[in-house]
């Protein structure tokens, strides 16, 4: 078998999950004497690696598929390397050396669609670090680049991206928008999971822009996809956000009913976020509605939750919401993973 013939067979593993035949693959393109293809399976070698949560072998990798660009004067490839090592310092928490990772795959790589990842690698970051002003900018400047080269699905991903971190900046006409914008192309790709997301996330656009009614429709919408593909947790997000929206429209006994499934849907599925935004939320909701000794069992259930992940501010509003008589306040919005 060729190198050319090697490369595909391992390419096409990966696409379909066996990564272990794809690195044997990768393995035997390396052996080979072939710098160029060599180089190339360092790159793809890493990039498995990384996909199977194996961090050290990834960045061995990685280094030697730099090292390679670097002998070959391949700028294209040291910036694809470059882009590898920002997601491998990403997952490993190091957000300093992932920027200068991307910055320097960004300077280099002449390819729009290599670039507009890159931004979009960049804005999840500004995003974790709590600064959404930068990570919008980012995710904007990806999106035009992804419209340009007509990489739509990348596109879609940028646009949802940027309605999240401007629902973060209370700029709800523009966060819809750019739901609205999300949904049009995921559903021209008919990408299910992100068409639901989307929903989800702009129930609570919907709620603050005062479209009750519509918000609820969305999270309905979500709730059906998410029952065909079988996805559990995504239910209970749909679920818990169909509860703010029907608390917001003053239905409690509603969103009681939604807000006690989500908590009981990530109870089953072992999802901890879940159970501890839930069960705050139906604190809040059994507290409103009078119940004040079941109010505080929830709030308490999702103040050692949240302590237990970490999740020190959300403990410390939860600790100040049980010393209140009739707790009240706005629910916050879900959280979702950007796709590197």
């Amino acid at each position: 078998m060729t190198s050319s013939e090697q490369l595909t067979a391992g390419q096409r593993a990966e696409a379909e999950g066996d990564y272990v035949a794809a690195a044997a693959a990768y393995r035997a393109i390396i052996a080979a004497p072939d710098q160029r293809a060599a180089a190339e399976a360092y790159f793809l070698l890493g990039r498995v690696s990384w996909r199977q949560g194996r961090l050290d072998a990834a960045l061995s990798a990685y280094e030697s598929a730099r090292a390679s660009a670097e002998q070959l004067g391949d700028s294209e490839l040291h910036a694809r390397v470059e882009n590898g090592l920002g997601a491998l310092h990403y997952a490993r928490g190091d957000y300093v050396a992932a920027q200068l990772a991307y910055s320097a795959a960004e300077a280099e790589t002449t390819d729009r669609s290599l670039r507009g990842k890159i931004l979009l690698n960049l804005g999840v970051i500004e995003s974790t670090e709590g600064q959404p002003a930068a990570a919008r900018e980012y995710y904007h400047r990806a999106y035009e680049l992804f419209q340009e080269c007509g990489d739509w699905a990348s596109a879609t991903l940028a646009l949802h991206n940027r309605g999240l971190v401007e629902s973060d900046l209370a700029l709800w006409a523009d966060a819809d928008a750019s739901f609205a914008a999300a949904l049009v192309l995921a559903t021209e790709a008919e990408d299910r999971e992100l068409i639901a997301k989307t929903l989800v996330n702009r129930s609570e656009v919907l709620v603050e822009l005062g479209a009750l009614r519509e918000a609820v429709e969305q999270c309905d919408r979500a709730l059906g996809i998410y029952a065909d593909i079988g996805d559990e947790v995504g239910r209970g997000e749909s679920l818990r956000w169909r509860a703010h929206a029907l608390g917001r429209a003053g239905d409690l006994a509603a969103a009681e009913r939604n807000a006690t499934e989500a908590l009981h849907i990530a109870m089953r599925s072992g999802a901890r976020l879940l159970e501890a935004q839930s069960a705050r939320d139906l604190g809040i909701l059994r507290g409103l509605m009078g119940d004040r000794a079941g109010g505080v069992k929830e709030l308490r259930r999702a103040l050692a939750l949240f302590t237990e992940l970490g999740a020190q501010s959300e403990a410390t509003e939860i600790g100040k919401l049980i010393q209140r008589p009739t707790p009240n306040r706005s629910l916050p919005r879900i959280e979702l993973d950007s796709e590197t």
